[in-house]
């Protein structure tokens, strides 16, 4: 009875078809010579299949199949293990080798935000970033979110923001506004979203968050709220998915409505007033001009101009309740007044903050 040969992949170690075709020669005394005249290459081809520098295809498996026996089924399949097992040891040295990239990040926060799984090898964490970041490489994120196109965002002039945990909080909001379904924008419609928005702010949050979300997705504006990362420190971005679609992307810094109505407002204008960029986010690129026309939007469009100054020209008698009258006098919530009389420097910001709404993140 003839000898059978039986050969199994080894799955503890990389091992190349090519070492197989080495075995099996050997155990049979076949020269390489001799094989390459019998397989019909040529004795370069055969050395560079034996030691894996040629790939294995499927024509060479049924070519192998017929000199030596073995199933081209089985040299695919050896063939298959040994490429991964390549890919998978290349990306681990890579990954292994980007341990202060990944640590550069939150890992702590997104994990418990179920952004990333809470994984600890470092090659892991590494595989869940990409993943999270929708790239392909460490490369293709430095290219995408480390350009000064895509990181513009509303910061505070008081801190240097981390790029790292910045992204991270960008790529949430990239990924909830992708879940938000948006007519084409409209200039007019959203100007009278705004219009019904600025009357909400007197209303609770359970009536204008649903409210803000639909009617300004109605108007082409696709409107997110993310929790802050540690050392982000941005109270709301803006940006343009498309010429027909925008996002506006909110934070809770100050966990008080009038910072957030006034991000609200200012990142719409923006929308309505900058050049509209797809891709570009507002306003880090250190625009002087197009933020103080955005905030200027906003303090005009919440409080007329003549009807404010008018009002803090009487600041020797203000009161709670003279600013409370007001407010219902212009139609907006009081807090807002007060949030503006104290960047003005009109009142410390220790008085009526008793005026303010707090808010504050809950698990969903």
């Amino acid at each position: 009875m003839a000898n059978e040969y039986r050969y199994s992949a080894r799955a503890d170690t990389p091992i190349a078809p090519g070492e197989q075709i080495r075995e099996i020669l050997d155990e049979r005394g076949i020269t390489q010579a001799d094989f390459a005249l019998r397989l019909g290459r040529t004795e370069k081809f055969v050395s560079q299949l034996i030691n894996g520098k040629a790939s294995l295809s499927y024509e060479t498996a049924i070519e192998l199949e017929r000199v030596l026996g073995v199933p081209s089924s089985v040299w695919n399949n050896w063939e298959s293990i040994y490429r991964d097992a390549l890919a998978r040891t290349r990306r681990e040295d890579e990954h292994a080798e980007q341990t202060e990239w990944v640590r550069s990040f939150p890992l702590r926060e997104m994990g418990s935000r179920g952004w990333i799984a809470r994984e600890t090898s470092p090659a892991e964490q590494a595989e869940e970033l990409l993943s999270y970041f929708g790239v392909s490489s460490i490369a293709a994120y430095q290219n995408y979110w480390a350009s000064d196109k895509r990181l513009a965002a509303r910061m505070s002039t008081a801190y240097t923001a981390e790029t790292p945990a910045l992204t991270a909080w960008l790529r949430a909001g990239e990924r909830a506004a992708e879940k938000i379904r948006t007519e084409p924008f409209t200039e007019s419609t959203f100007r009278a979203v705004l219009s019904e928005l600025r009357s909400a702010t007197r209303t609770a949050p359970e009536y204008w968050q649903p409210l803000m979300i639909e009617q300004c997705a109605s108007a082409g504006v696709a409107v997110v709220s993310v929790p802050d990362l540690p050392k982000t420190r941005c109270h709301a971005v803006s940006w343009w998915a498309s010429r027909t679609r925008a996002v506006i992307q909110l934070g809770l810094r100050y966990k008080t409505d009038d910072q957030l109505w006034f991000s609200f407002f200012h990142e719409a204008g923006h929308l309505l007033l900058d050049k509209r960029r797809s891709g570009g986010i507002s306003d880090l690129n250190g625009d002087s001009i197009a933020e103080e026309r955005a905030n200027a939007f906003t303090a005009d469009f919440l409080v007329p101009p003549d009807r404010w100054a008018a009002f803090k020209s009487q600041h020797s008698r203000l009161s709670k309740a003279r600013v409370m009258t007001f407010a219902d006098e212009v139609g907006i919530a009081p807090s807002i007044v007060v949030g503006r009389l104290q960047r003005e420097k009109i009142i410390p910001f220790s008085h009526m903050n008793d005026l303010k709404t707090r808010f504050d993140w809950t698990e969903e």
